[in-house]
């Protein structure tokens, strides 16, 4: 069943007509219609892009020339003069297509919502009757179907390029922002296109065992722990992944400890991942088994991945949804220790009929 069939059947559960999607991630999440996000909003857009879906699945794209005829789903769709060679009303534009594209489809009745999206721009273009659905939407977006389950594999393939490419670049005396801009080149040519690309690549032991700090033009050298994590987004899916390791293989023993402790818990969660499994006892699964090897980590044990980076559900301790078949999810133990440096061991499950299964795999080692 296509995500826009999904999606109608979903506006039936919640009692209502028609369901408005203003996130890019959500857009091509249910229509495969990929809104680029690699500056942020087109500059060429009056509002962020649109898609109408009913509870028939009956759906309409609404959309600037600039990102038009892509045409990768069962919709209608409708551009609007956002990039022109002339004073252009964007705005006046985009509201015109929305309405237009509303009255073609014959919008009326009870609409849900993106409410962390939809723009002030539309509010007086739709019915007044309207419920946010987000958490609704965020469950659905969480079960992958045939054709996301290929993107998904494919940019975790990527990411895993990625990660061998940073252990080859990984070398004494090469600066930080030249590694991380090789790797980018040789996940943008294993994609064929350029890819929005997120991640840390943090080199020593201060600043690995420090979260939250941005590259910089350090240079690396022999000893140096290193944490990689690389995200790179393919075809409107993201991939994910992250490894600790040492410049020159010259690990300390306090580092392979900790390097350890982390894969035995990754590789603990690929075991014990499964549908029907509540996320939170599969969170304190794996925190519980961290801790017994004397490590803990400040974060959630991990997220479910697609068009978003980070989707639901997120491994936390009070998160009681179960685990379904076809959910994608980044487990991603670690420490960050001061004198000896941090690192997490992350990478995807596919959750299956029975269990699980890693999506692409890549060197976990520390050496």
């Amino acid at each position: 069943m296509s995500n826009i069939k999904r999606l109608g059947n979903l506006v039936k559960e919640l009692g209502a007509d028609w369901a408005v999607l203003t996130g890019a991630d959500s857009i091509c999440a249910v229509t495969g219609h990929v809104v680029p996000i690699e500056i942020g909003q087109s500059p060429f857009s009056g509002g962020p892009s649109v898609v109408l879906v009913s509870r028939d699945g009956v759906a309409g794209v609404v959309c600037p020339n600039t990102d038009g005829g892509q045409q990768a789903g069962n919709y209608e769709e409708l551009t609007y003069a956002g990039f022109a060679n002339e004073v252009t009303d964007q705005v006046g534009h985009y509201r015109k297509a929305v309405s237009e594209m509303a009255a073609k489809l014959g919008v009326s009745g009870k609409i849900v919502y993106e409410a962390n999206t939809f723009p002030y721009a539309l509010q007086d273009l739709l019915p007044d009757s309207r419920t946010p659905f987000d958490h609704d939407l965020a469950r659905l977006r969480a079960v992958k179907s045939a054709v996301e389950i290929e993107k998904m594999t494919r940019a975790a393939q990527v990411a895993a390029i990625g990660q061998a490419e940073a252990r080859r670049l990984s070398i004494p005396g090469a600066g930080e922002l030249e590694v991380f801009g090789g790797i980018r080149s040789k996940m943008e040519q294993a994609a064929g296109q350029r890819i929005a690309f997120a991640g840390e690549y943090l080199t020593g032991v201060e600043n690995s065992s420090t979260l939250g700090r941005p590259i910089g033009r350090r240079t690396l050298q022999v000893g140096d722990p290193i944490i990689c994590d690389l995200a790179p987004r393919v075809n409107g899916y993201w991939g994910d992944s992250c490894n600790g390791f040492v410049v020159g293989n010259t690990a300390s023993e306090g580092f392979r400890k900790l390097h350890a402790a982390a894969k035995a818990t990754l590789e603990l969660a690929v075991s014990e991942l499964r549908p029907g499994l509540r996320v939170c006892d599969f969170d304190a699964t794996l925190r519980a088994h961290m801790k017994s090897l004397g490590y803990s980590y400040p974060h959630h044990s991990g997220h479910g991945i697609g068009a978003s980076v980070h989707e639901f559900p997120r491994l936390v301790p009070d998160e009681t949804s179960l685990f379904e078949e076809n959910m994608f999810i980044m487990v991603e133990p670690g420490d960050y220790l001061v004198g000896i440096g941090g690192l997490r061991c992350e990478t995807m499950l596919r959750v299956t009929a029975t269990g699980s299964e890693v999506v692409a795999r890549f060197e976990l080692t520390c050496e």
